[in-house]
């Protein structure tokens, strides 16, 4: 016999949730202070739930589950807290589990006295496996106890006139319950809690163990959907993450019609987690849907949840995730580099944020461009020139980066590791800033030849070996006369075979940038020079200088 089998389809007919489009935006209930806190390794203490909960607050959250309190006297505490200190916003609904048992029933709506409103959530479980083989109980006897947790509800709420109340009921194990049985209990819940007119029960319909694809689920919902009698419900998810299918269930599940959704920050819960909210609702925000959600600042949350549950986020978790927005790969990091400059120009052409490998623009959940290209030995042209443009202002010509790459990646497979953006910059500034040895220009000037005005007569104060020096000649430009004297120097025969400028920044007070490519004709071999300066002849030569030394400490 095999020890895995297929699971079974769900038969539907006339299937319609694949073709439907998620238009708005479903109702949200944060659960991270109940389900959330009761997988933690150390549970959250009091004053860590009253800052969790005003981080909920603070997203947008309308619906909060606070806890569990006949489960535990922290639960009870936080939630008279909450009600004793007037921390709940008038738009802002708290709800409270209570497992289906009248004596725990009555402990929970005691912690909800002199509250105008709240949600009481209970649970049973309804599966053949945990009904039978856990609770030892027949499904007649699963609607009794139901009926009886109800019963106790309306006697403790009829005992609290000054509490407004409301059902929530999950069948757990939903979806590993015979679908039938599941929506006549649910139709039962309905009529047994008596409805007043506009009044809704949230049914909650729980993947509390993921055990089907994420397709079921979507079945389910909508086999549900059709065959529920009760027209005064709404249908809420709660997906666990046991086969890494959480947020794909729940989206197809909305997609069948759902109403609401429980979940965690970054899916903290039992196992493998609940539904990871931030990464469910960032998706429907990426799909232009209004969630009423802020993660504008993802970074400051993460950073609080991950202080308070002592568990952070996996490097590759999306959204918030330290390398989601990183590109280590040469050809990802030239594709972000060439549109990244020219994201408004690409914004205006799709219509839309369009950028290769960033599905998002990163700014909106509070990130940096400056981190998103990182430096390896995979790492290609475009994502070290994007580096050196982000560091330096400097937007190296094609033949740099080409050098700079091979350059930067010898020294990346030496040390075997990711390099930081200082040895970037030690690499960049050896190759192409040079020494100041064994030439050290102290002072050049560039005047007109008073003999030869069509000429430039340039003076030229450096070190060479230590040794000063006065250098003059006369060219037909200052670049020209200074590269004529610096011939007058012993070096090996060399020649300037090319130049371009730049300038560094934008506006009346930018700099000048000059990139220098000279030939050693002795040996053929090529090397480069940057320099910088206010001044845009001051700048060349010093590109020229950082250039000879090159050839000088390289041949």
């Amino acid at each position: 016999m095999p020890k895995y089998k297929a699971i079974e389809p769900i038969r539907i007919e006339n299937r319609q949730w694949p073709d439907q489009q998620i238009t708005s935006s479903p109702r949200w209930c944060a659960v991270d202070l109940r389900d959330g806190n009761q997988a933690l390794p150390n549970p959250l203490t009091l004053d860590q739930k009253k800052e969790y909960y005003q981080l909920l607050l603070d997203i947008g959250f309308k619906e909060i589950e606070v806890g569990f309190p006949s489960a535990s006297k922290d639960d009870y505490d936080f939630c008279r807290w909450l009600i004793d200190e007037k921390q709940i916003p008038e738009d802002v609904m708290i709800s409270v589990l209570a497992p289906s048992r009248p004596d725990l029933i009555r402990k929970t709506m005691e912690a909800l006295k002199d509250y105008p409103q709240a949600l009481v959530h209970i649970y049973v479980a309804t599966s053949d496996l945990h009904r039978e083989h856990v609770l030892g109980k027949t499904r007649e006897e699963t609607v009794k106890i139901v009926r009886e947790s109800i019963a106790a509800i309306k006697e403790c709420a009829a005992a609290q006139p000054e509490t407004r109340f409301y059902l929530e009921f999950s069948p757990e194990e939903f979806t590993d319950t015979d679908l039938d049985f599941a929506i006549d209990i649910c139709d039962d819940v309905v009529e047994q809690w008596g409805t007043e007119e506009g009044e809704t029960v949230i049914l909650n319909l729980p993947a509390t163990v993921e055990r089907r694809p994420p397709t079921h689920y979507a079945d389910m919902i909508e086999v549900f959907m059709k065959k529920l009698k009760t027209k005064q419900a709404v249908i809420s998810l709660h997906a666990h993450n046991d086969m890494g299918c959480a947020v794909a269930s729940t989206e197809m599940a909305l997609q069948a019609g759902a109403h609401r959704v429980e979940g965690t920050l970054f899916g903290h819960g039992e196992r493998s987690g609940n539904v990871d909210m931030v990464t469910l609702i960032l998706n429907l925000q990426y799909m232009g849907i209004d969630t009423g959600m802020n993660f504008s600042n993802l970074v400051e949350i993460n950073e609080v949840v991950s202080r308070l549950t002592q568990m952070r986020p996996h490097a590759r978790h999306p959204y918030v995730g330290d390398l989601v927005f990183s590109a280590f790969s040469g050809s990802h990091q030239d594709a972000i580099h060439k549109c990244l400059v020219r994201k408004d120009e690409m914004m205006e052409h799709f219509g839309q944020w369009k950028i290769p490998y960033l599905h998002v623009d990163p700014a909106d959940v509070g990130r940096n461009f400056e981190k998103f290209i990182r430096i390896n030995s995979q790492s290609g042209k475009g994502g070290i020139a994007h580096m050196i443009e982000l560091e330096h202002q400097i937007k190296l010509p094609r033949e740099f980066q080409v050098v700079l790459a091979k350059k930067v990646q010898a020294y990346a497979e030496e040390v075997s590791r990711e390099i930081t953006s200082d040895e970037l910059t030690d690499v960049f500034k050896a190759n192409f800033l040079g020494a100041d040895t064994p030439i050290e220009l102290i002072k050049y000037w560039p005047y007109p030849d008073e003999k030869k005005p069509s000429e430039i007569h340039g003076k030229v104060e450096l070190k060479f070996n230590g040794e000063e020096k006065t250098l003059e000649a006369d060219e037909d430009g200052p670049i020209a006369a200074f590269v004529a004297a610096c011939r007058q120097l012993d070096l090996p025969e060399f020649e300037l075979v090319n130049y371009e400028e730049d300038s560094l920044g934008k506006g009346a007070k930018a700099e000048a940038v000059a990139f220098v490519t000279v030939k050693n004709k002795q040996t053929q071999s090529v090397s480069y020079g940057i320099g910088t300066h206010s001044n845009i002849d001051q700048a060349a030569v010093k590109a020229v200088v950082a250039a000879l030394n090159n050839v000088l400490a390289y041949g």
